[in-house]
């Protein structure tokens, strides 16, 4: 049932995130004065196809993708510059890399980490909780904190102690 109400929750944020609803009709890539029309497809002029931005990591996932005027990140961890594992030393360390990596991926996109409006966080170990939160609060300015959900979990990529994804509004031009 949680994972009902989380798709049922997911797919109204989609369909908020799209406000032009004016139809067109588009036809399997040709162009739409050709005589070579077959069939039809109604779609909504305005609304962007998801653009997904490849990750440079070498492992299957979009490190973001802009769905409307939501960037989605994927969840980053604080993994070293040189790609070659996670940075040294633990929580402090691989949070503030973390930081790093995600205000990366939102410059690539003209964006700021107070573009954030919303941060899901996870923890391998919840007795670190207040380490992660002394620097997450650091990297926002007080009173315009992100919402946020925390949670322990069993393990993370390569061994990480902090992962956290982020969505930001970043609005679009039709």
């Amino acid at each position: 049932m949680k994972d009902l109400t989380k798709l049922v929750l997911f797919m109204l944020v989609l369909m908020m995130s799209c406000k032009n609803d004016k139809k067109v009709n588009v036809t399997n890539f040709v162009d739409s004065n050709s005589s070579d029309q077959k069939t039809g497809v109604s779609v909504i002029a305005g609304k962007h196809a998801p653009v997904f931005t490849p990750s440079k990591l070498p492992y299957p996932f979009s490190s973001a993708v802009q769905v409307g005027d939501i960037l989605y990140l994927s969840g980053e961890i604080g993994v070293a510059v040189e790609a070659t594992g996670l940075v040294p030393g633990g929580i402090e360390p691989e949070t503030h890399r973390m930081f790093e990596r995600i205000k990366a991926t939102l410059a690539q996109h003209g964006l700021e980490l107070k573009d954030v409006f919303k941060c899901t966080v996870m923890l391998a170990d919840m007795s670190e909780w207040q380490a992660f939160n002394k620097i997450y609060s650091g990297y926002f300015v007080p009173g315009r904190y992100p919402t946020r959900s925390a949670m322990g979990v069993s393990g993370l990529a390569l061994g990480a102690r902090v992962e956290m994804e982020c969505w930001a509004y970043n609005p679009q031009t039709n």
